[in-house]
């Protein structure tokens, strides 16, 4: 028994860190002009900017949960954290880019 909850500790504990890897989500690349774009490329855009900006809040709670988990297990150093925090302000600056881009078009598209 004891043997039974020894390996259930191993893997409650370790299981987080088997996805730990964390993958940035491509920017979407050519977003529409809005000034000469119709309605249904702007639909198109706005659900490709919708599933990107998903994607990166996913990214984001990823690299928070390894952030939790390398402190939680004392397995953390200032190399790691400071490369996750580059990877977040990264996101972050992507994600910020990509809203701007899109309201930028989305104004042009409203103004004709």
């Amino acid at each position: 028994m004891r043997f039974c909850t020894f390996i259930f500790l191993i893997i409650v504990c370790w299981a987080p860190l088997a996805k730990a890897a964390c993958i940035l989500p491509l920017v979407p690349k050519n977003l529409v002009d809005g000034a000469i774009a119709d309605a249904d490329d702007m639909n198109a855009a706005k659900r490709r900017v919708e599933r990107y900006l998903d994607d990166s809040e996913r990214y984001l709670k990823c690299l928070d949960t390894m952030d939790k988990t390398a402190i939680g297990t004392g397995r953390d150093n200032d190399e790691r954290r400071r490369k996750r925090i580059a990877n977040y302000n990264v996101a972050m600056k992507n994600m910020s880019e990509v809203r701007g881009t899109y309201n930028s078009s989305v104004e042009a598209f409203n103004l004709r």
